[in-house]
């Protein structure tokens, strides 16, 4: 019945291990992880009944690790107990849980929280077994997911390409990415002008592409770290399909 605490910042993982180590001292051991490699690793070998990941942490984010966990430990509890309550990270958690067998139990709590509510919820999760969403998020986790392809084509439309560019990087046709865009728009617009009296003028007060960019960066669907690594994968393709494209017959 152990515990992990993963968390980068040395001192914020030490409050989390005095007062878990308080309220909850029947469970031990306590492991301690200052990068998500590290927390991955051990919670392979020491299979904790629970793990608290933050979220952005060096090497490996609190999301790709629970992804690491569950994949060979899908009995894991866990905790994401972050600053950083973006709903790209929320997407892919969900994705993650859907894809899960069995579906594990896990929570999601801002770091603001009171220690009275942080605790309800640790004692939830790993006692009771119980999933548990700060109230403050309930909306992030009800809205339509995103699948593999939307999550992406944001941040290609934020990088400015084209239709004709996404086509060419995704392998699909022309009329395939305008499909799926729409469909990426619709998720994005739920409450849309769309057959009311307002969409024809909608449609010509709006950029679709910019406004989908502009509610992407408000939701936190994409990032600066995100952006980065994208475009530099960009930069490699293009290389390889700018030969590829000067080659080809016009």
């Amino acid at each position: 019945m152990s515990i992990l605490i993963a968390e980068d910042n040395e001192a914020q993982r030490h409050y989390l291990r005095e007062l878990l180590q308080k309220e909850f001292s029947g469970h031990e051991p306590f492991f301690e992880a200052r990068d998500g490699e590290v927390a991955a690793n051990l919670a392979l070998e020491h299979r904790p009944t629970l793990s608290i990941l933050d979220i952005q942490m060096p090497k490996l984010s609190g999301v790709k690790a629970a992804r690491a966990i569950w994949k060979d430990f899908p009995e894991a509890r866990i905790i994401f107990w972050t600053q950083f309550p973006h709903e790209i990270y929320i997407n892919e958690i969900r994705k993650i849980v859907r894809s899960t067998e069995p579906p594990p139990t896990y929570g999601f709590i801002h770091k603001n929280n009171p220690e009275t509510r942080f605790l309800r919820f640790v004692a939830a999760v790993l006692e009771d077994g119980a999933d548990m969403i700060d109230p403050a998020f309930k909306d992030s986790f009800q809205r339509p997911l995103l699948t593999e392809f939307e999550a992406e084509a944001l941040r290609y439309l934020a990088l400015g390409l084209s239709n004709w560019a996404i086509a060419r990087k995704c392998s699909l046709s022309l009329r395939g990415v305008e499909s799926r865009l729409a469909t990426l728009y619709e998720k994005l617009f739920t409450e849309s002008a769309l057959g009311t009296e307002f969409e024809a003028y909608e449609k010509l007060a709006y950029n679709t592409r910019t406004r989908a960019f502009f509610e992407a960066l408000r939701r936190g669907l994409i990032n600066r770290e995100e952006l980065d690594s994208a475009e530099k994968e960009l930069e490699k393709w293009f290389e390889r399909d700018r030969e590829k494209f000067l080659r080809s017959p016009k």
